[in-house]
């Protein structure tokens, strides 16, 4: 390690590179300040907020359905909730759970819990009630926050719990005007706020207006999120993250590659359940950047939106890029950054968004990003001329990068492929009550720093751009018809399929075979269902899709089965669910003989 330090020292004064990413650091020329000039807050989320915009009272935080929310508006519900919470007999180091989307209510209850330091957990609308009992009592929740649109679902709760339940309602803080109209459309629910000693958000509120807060907790290290990993590829497990580790990040991402002022506007689709979405909540009203808070998800709902609005950044990700290329051109010539994440898109596709950005009047290009949740979301990020095609953008500005040989250990140079390796000051606490799991995932190095191991497999180049080129935990070994015992990348048999012009989404999962060992079993969503209702037409699509693998494959990675659906499947963060995936495979596995 001394040798290495040495390196560093040298190759710093010379500005020769070593070859090793994660001493060089080429991504810093992209930068304006250096890592060493951060100022890293040491504050809670609450105080963090409260220090940068408590002189501007009447700047716009959110923008929900048109009724404009100031600072100070959000400074006093937050307070109102801080009160009510205390006046429920919630306290310091407790844990309540909210299963809602991003309405200011939701909000305003994030950072409550905050203020007198207790933990947001949040979990997926989509959870089972099984589910959301089991991660009540895991977490030994105070209460449970939970939005009216999913109450009739989890009406049975109340039964099995003695937490109190306030629910939060979608048309809460809406216009006057909208709130009637979206009153009057609203299907009738067979359980109110009220059943099963239900409280409504108002109620609770009332509860707390005779209490007296103190100063807000002060404790950047303790607790103050669980969310959960999207599940994609086994159970979903709660990360546990501190005002220190979201606060890092968001440090690192407002002196990023994004550059935007105090009042410019968001389009935000991220649900606080999502890890990206409650940190992104969090830089946004931080940095004083209005949120329009978008919480109807269907794409084409959002696309409207985001031609109707015309923001300054939108962040967006692989299930909106047809509505998006399917929409009538407008005006976007405010639209400055067209962020994707959450998994990748093709170069076709790219090249197509950018044209219609353009024919758009916008500035922006496509720009992609990566993160996990464990590292509260964001490790790597791009932005129009500070992206490269194909790549994820460069670390963040204090996160380091380095590729390690899966088999060996060694750290590996640049253009070689390895697992992706990061050490950044914002790695969550650690996976809640499974200390097992942390550590096969975070570990530390002879200096004393803490990397985690994605489980993906990447390159970086010499200009420190980051390249995914597979899932360390998609990898398979498979038998070719010559007998070579071969790997086959579920992702690049994706990639291959995705070219055929057909296709909008494409996910394979790998099943156990004797003469094989493995095979892959392919399933497409073509973009246009219409025209593939008939089996005849299916059937013609499905010859193209293999002479098009036969044609691009090493013939060891042919698809063994291609599947034709209507819709892919996909978990609570918008990726594809390869379990349900692996499910439907199941249901309908053919007795016959392979189609290779």
């Amino acid at each position: 390690m001394l040798d290495r330090q040495t390196d560093r020292q040298t190759d710093r004064q010379t500005g020769e590179l070593t070859g090793y990413p994660s001493i060089d650091r080429p991504w810093l020329k992209y930068y304006r300040i250096r890592p060493e000039e951060i100022a890293y807050p040491n504050k809670t989320l609450y105080q963090f907020v409260w220090d940068n915009n408590k002189d501007h009272p009447k700047d716009i935080v959110f923008d929900y359905f048109g009724r404009k929310i100031n600072y100070q508006t959000f400074f006093d519900e937050v307070e109102k909730t801080a009160r009510a919470l205390l006046a429920m007999g919630i306290k310091a180091g407790d844990i309540v759970t909210i299963m809602s989307m991003h309405t200011p209510e939701t909000i305003y209850t994030m950072y409550g819990l905050n203020y007198i330091g207790a933990a947001a957990n949040f979990v997926y609308p989509t959870l089972t009630e099984k589910w959301l009992l089991q991660t009540i009592e895991n977490t030994g929740s105070k209460a449970l926050f939970i939005l009216d649109a999913v109450l009739e679902k989890n009406a049975g709760i109340a039964k099995k719990v003695t937490i109190p339940i306030i629910v939060l309602k979608v048309e809460e803080s809406m216009p006057l005007s909208v709130k009637i109209g979206y009153r009057l459309k609203k299907k009738k629910s067979d359980v109110t706020c009220t059943d099963q000693g239900n409280i409504d958000y108002q109620s609770f509120l009332e509860k707390g207006q005779s209490k007296q807060l103190t100063a807000p907790a002060s404790d950047s290290a303790a607790l103050a999120v669980i969310v959960y990993t999207s599940g994609t590829t086994g159970e979903p497990k709660g990360v546990s993250l501190s005002s220190d580790c979201i606060n890092n990040m968001a440090i690192q991402d407002i002196n990023g590659t994004v550059e935007a002022m105090r009042g410019e506007t968001c389009l935000l689709i991220l649900p606080p359940f999502i890890g990206f979405g409650v940190t992104q909540i969090h830089i946004l009203v931080s940095a004083g950047i209005v949120s329009i808070l978008q919480i109807v998800l269907e794409a084409e709902t959002i696309i409207d939106r985001l031609f109707k609005d015309r923001p300054y950044v939108f962040l967006t990700g692989p299930a909106l890029v047809s509505a998006f290329l399917n929409h009538k051109p407008g005006n976007l010539s405010n639209l400055k950054y067209f962020i994707g994440g959450g998994g990748a898109i093709t170069g076709q596709q790219t090249a197509q968004i950018n044209e219609l950005l353009a024919k758009c009047h916008s500035t922006a290009t496509y720009s992609n990003g990566y993160g996990m949740t464990e590292a509260s979301s964001l490790l790597c990020a791009s932005a129009n001329e500070i992206s490269k095609p194909g790549s994820v953008g460069i670390p963040i500005l204090d996160t380091v990068v380095k590729i390690v040989d899966p088999d060996t250990g060694k750290e590996l140079t640049y253009g070689e492929t390895g697992e992706l390796q990061f050490h950044c000051p914002h790695l969550m606490m650690g996976y809640y009550k499974n200390k097992e799991a942390t550590d096969e995932i975070i570990y530390t190095d002879p200096d004393g720093k803490k990397w985690i191991r994605t489980g993906d497999l990447g390159t970086v180049d010499e200009d420190g751009f980051v390249f995914i080129t597979g899932r360390m935990k998609r990898i398979y070994v498979t038998r070719s018809k010559d007998n070579m015992v071969l790997k086959l990348f579920p992702q690049h048999m994706e990639e291959v399929l995705m070219e055929v012009e057909e296709i909008a989404e494409c996910g394979v999962v790998v099943s156990e075979e004797k003469k094989r060992i493995h095979i892959g079993i392919a399933f497409v969503a073509p973009k246009d269902w219409s025209r593939f209702k008939d089996g005849t037409k299916q059937e013609a699509l499905r010859k193209k899709l293999f002479a098009h693998a036969r044609a691009n494959l090493p013939e060891h990675m042919w698809p063994a089965e291609i599947h034709i659906i209507e819709k892919m499947p996909v978990t609570a963060s918008g990726k594809i669910d390869y379990r349900e995936l692996e499910r439907m495979y199941q249901n309908e596995k053919p007795d016959t003989e392979l189609i290779v």
